[in-house]
């Protein structure tokens, strides 16, 4: 890596990862967090009692939706640069971390733990060939790609609002046949029957998506009406184990500057959402696994410095992303990660 461009950056206050300024950095943020999961330990408030509502408003809120798709619609090579070559996932990748087990399998390469991420969203999701599946919020459509891989006989349907991951999804799915898939450049409330129909589908996966739903209910009661009867919803998100009141809406936090309008919503919250779909069975996986997914994509961020900088990205956007992954580091590396991770929730049709 060359010294100038390192010395550059650095003299714009924007460090390297690995280095004793970042380390630092890092851990004051986590010493942060930490101080405040133990603060909120045992609160287990419903939302409501902080303002906030996974019951009521539109799915999204319109206001800063469009922002939220433009983190999303970044140079493409920006992603390649520090997402894993082969699923281009930019979601928690699984390296084995439980609640039991806080300790992350190292031997497994960022590609080989998205992998295992998929595999158990598979298994538990009681995915099958031959079953007609929507990828709700599909990304770069790692999961559309290995679910195409894997079983002969599925079909599934990816929507995506993002103009740079759907262009991105359809050339390299190009090579399959066209048949087997479909997908849809819209979000998911700016979709009618005419386009998913109601009754059509086995399986709805999400994998990152409720992050940025507003109102839960009103997407259950959607997902209701296009599933099949007996058909199952799996969905993977960040959470809190504990409510933490400045987490219930972005625009408290930090984090409204590169998700606006998100939410990290409790746990438990999911499980109050029972009345379309029924509630079969909830996993909590341990924070750990992000952690180590973040640093990942950090230290391959700035593998490829010299690539993006400053072609791709401004000094200011360089400090960024930078940020970006410190924040979202040491928020999932406290308590072991077992306070802040992401939960996975398995509902089916009646």
């Amino acid at each position: 890596m060359p010294r100038n461009i390192i010395q550059q950056l650095a003299d714009h206050y924007v460090h390297r990862y690995g280095s004793i300024e970042l380390l630092k950095f890092e851990a004051q943020m986590s010493r942060y967090f930490a101080r405040e999961y133990e603060r909120w330990h045992g609160n287990k408030e419903l939302p409501e009692r902080y303002g906030v509502s996974s019951f009521e408003g539109c799915i999204a809120r319109k206001e800063t939706l469009a922002e939220s798709i433009d983190h999303y619609n970044k140079e493409l090579c920006i992603y390649q640069a520090f997402l894993d070559k082969e699923h281009m996932a930019y979601t928690m990748a699984y390296y084995g971390a439980t609640a039991k087990h806080t300790e992350i399998n190292n031997s497994l390469s960022l590609e080989q733990a998205q992998t295992e991420k998929y595999k158990l969203i598979i298994e538990r999701a009681e995915i099958e060939d031959g079953q007609k599946i929507l990828d709700l919020g599909c990304g770069f459509g790692g999961f559309l790609k290995y679910l195409l891989k894997t079983y002969p006989n599925v079909t599934v349907t990816g929507i995506n609002p993002s103009t740079v991951q759907t262009k991105y999804i359809r050339d390299t799915l190009s090579d399959f046949d066209k048949s087997r898939f479909d997908l849809i450049e819209r979000y998911i409330s700016d979709v009618n029957e005419d386009v998913m129909p109601h009754n059509s589908y086995d399986r709805i996966v999400s994998i990152g998506v409720l992050e940025h739903i507003s109102n839960l209910d009103l997407l259950f009661k959607y997902q209701a009406e296009i599933l099949k009867a007996g058909g199952k919803a799996f969905h993977h998100c960040i959470v809190s184990i504990d409510t933490l009141p400045q987490l219930l809406s972005a625009e408290s936090t930090l984090i409204a500057k590169y998700f606006p309008g998100g939410h990290i919503w409790p746990y438990a919250e999911l499980r109050r959402h029972n009345t379309h779909l029924k509630f079969i069975e909830s996993w909590f996986v341990n924070g750990m696994n992000y952690w180590k997914t973040l640093d990942e994509w950090h230290k391959r961020f700035w593998d490829s410095i010299e690539y993006l900088y400053p072609y791709y990205l401004s000094i200011d956007e360089v400090k960024d992303w930078n940020e970006y992954f410190i924040l979202c580091k040491s928020m999932f590396l406290p308590d072991n990660g077992n306070s802040y991770g992401n939960g996975q929730f398995l509902y089916e049709k009646i």
